[in-house]
């Protein structure tokens, strides 16, 4: 079943206030908060993949392709994961996701 750009971007979304609610959570343990940031990432990867290409051209400033190659290597060559690399990426890069994330929904409701 072919899902909507609206609904990819919710899932996008939805993944990244549950990374940020996780890592908010100071009672869970820390693996706990690095899993579930790492599977809520790939799931903010395959939504990517499944964004038009129409939706994409619209936030063109977004890498989009790296996006969907994190989720890539999250999913096959989880073994070579630097979860430094990865903390520095989602504290740096997150935030102006979840902005065109917004501009983008508002522009599909």
């Amino acid at each position: 079943m072919k899902r909507a750009d609206s609904d990819r971007l919710a899932d996008i979304a939805t993944a990244i206030d549950r990374i940020r609610a996780h890592l908010a959570d100071a009672r869970a343990a820390e693996d706990l908060r690095r899993d579930a940031t790492l599977y809520n990432l790939v799931i903010i990867g395959e939504a990517v993949k499944s964004l038009s290409g129409e939706a994409k051209a619209e936030r063109a400033d977004i890498p989009w392709q790296q996006i969907a190659g994190l989720r890539d290597r999250l999913a096959h060559e989880y073994f070579r994961i630097d979860i430094a690399e990865i903390e520095k990426m989602v504290s740096r890069d997150l935030a102006p996701l979840r902005s065109a994330v917004t501009t983008l929904r508002k522009g599909r409701s």
